[in-house]
């Protein structure tokens, strides 16, 4: 590489050694935001970043899929954090099927709600339980208050029914 600067001091040398090195750096690597293309290894730093750790959705998501979908909507999330549709949207990127009623929508007392998730072919626990309290807890207005959570357990399976018919018949002579 030729010398950038005309003036021959060691700090233009300094200069032109270091831009050097810097030419030869792989920057896709430093594309960090780019969500679906970042190393899997590099979403927990993410998440970090983005504050989505624990119980604020991370601890929640079983898939990367899942986690590059909740690192994506992270701002929105936390834009909206607070909101109805904060605890809709972080319930939808898990693949939670939630829906969230507030007091006045089934007359309950003042500033309480209730959700309802479908739990589709997924297992639930107490550990699943607690982090999903924690998510909610989270993601919920302060002064609101979770009157019930409702569990729908959903499990698929392909069923076969099969029939089998034998007949005989026994001659004496």
């Amino acid at each position: 590489m030729s010398n950038l600067s005309p003036i021959a001091d060691i700090s233009s040398q300094t200069f032109d050694n270091l831009f050097a090195r810097f030419q030869e750096l792989d920057t896709e690597c430093l594309l960090v935001y780019l969500f679906d293309k970042v190393e899997e290894s590099a979403l927990i730093h993410l998440a970090e970043q983005f504050h989505i750790t624990g119980n604020e959705g991370w601890s929640g998501c079983t898939t990367v899929a899942e986690k590059r979908d909740l690192i994506k909507n992270s701002l929105n999330l936390h834009r909206f954090r607070g909101t109805k549709y904060s605890l809709v949207r972080v319930l939808e990127i898990l693949g939670l099927n939630g829906k969230v009623s507030e007091w006045f929508e089934y007359g309950g007392l003042p500033y309480h709600f209730r959700i309802s998730v479908e739990m589709n072919d997924k297992a639930f626990d107490e550990t699943t339980e607690q982090s999903l309290l924690d998510l909610i807890t989270a993601n919920k207005n302060v002064r609101s208050h979770l009157e019930s959570l409702i569990i729908n357990l959903i499990s698929s399976a392909e069923q076969i029914y099969a029939s089998y018919a034998t007949t005989s018949e026994e001659v004496t002579v």
